[in-house]
């Protein structure tokens, strides 16, 4: 009887769950559980494996950078303009929840994408989708799938991602087609997805990455309205690394 069970669940494709029965009956623990405790092993095994498959499946489609880094190996310091108290709004996820971006500028070196990509890991921990680009990648990306006709669809996919990452904004202006591409993303993603924005400059000077003034002031109003600034200080990382 117990082996049809077994088989059943495997039909059923809860592996996990079948798995922890067979070795419940094979290290005889199975005899000396009621039966409210062997449904709660057994259903905590598969919630436990398919949560852990979800974890790892959103941190693979989020293709960061630096995908070790975590919240845990931030270098928090006065010198470097980060504190824990000021980035725990960032840290704990509050802002993907309520559709805020996040702006981070710095010189090269400081630790900008590092920065990005621990907050990209939390949130893929958390169970929130989450895409890496580095801009210059990401304008590629998006020229080619509308030289397929399937820039609609691509824009449609990229609206739905909860986090959008993308780093290295700069220093070279963007062109016609660069900026209403660009455009058309935030202006999908504006109020109902986070987006966040590394770049090397300064946030004043954003203005000038995207050229045309009304196209820059578009872009720039859509994600400095609800954007959360963290601008990062000091030397550069891999020099005190080194």
């Amino acid at each position: 009887m117990i082996e049809e069970t077994i088989r059943k669940l495997q039909q059923m494709r809860l592996y996990s769950m079948s798995e922890q029965i067979r070795q419940l009956i094979e290290s005889s623990r199975f005899e000396h559980m009621s039966g409210s405790a062997l449904l709660s092993f057994v259903v905590d095994a598969e919630f436990n494996k398919r949560n852990q498959n979800r974890i790892e499946r959103l941190l693979r489609q989020a293709s960061l950078k630096i995908p070790s880094a975590t919240i845990a190996d931030i270098q928090f310091s006065a010198k470097r303009n980060l504190s824990r108290d000021s980035l725990e709004y960032v840290l704990n996820g509050d802002f993907i929840k309520q559709h805020k971006n996040i702006l981070v500028s710095g010189a090269t070196g400081c630790g900008k994408t590092f920065l990005a990509c621990a907050i990209g890991h939390y949130a893929c921990l958390s169970g929130y989708s989450v895409k890496y680009f580095r801009v210059p990648k990401f304008l590629e990306t998006i020229a080619a799938e509308q030289a397929v006709g399937n820039f609609l669809k691509a824009i449609d996919k990229l609206g739905k991602v909860q986090l959008l990452i993308l780093d290295d904004l700069g220093p070279d202006v963007m062109t016609r087609n660069q900026r209403n591409h660009f455009l058309e993303i935030i202006e999908e993603r504006y109020l109902t997805t986070s987006t966040m924005i590394a770049s090397q400059l300064p946030q004043e000077q954003w203005y000038a990455v995207f050229g045309e003034s009304t196209s820059a002031d578009a872009i720039c109003d859509r994600l400095f309205h609800n954007g959360y600034k963290v601008e990062l200080k000091g030397e550069s990382m891999r020099k005190t690394t080194t």
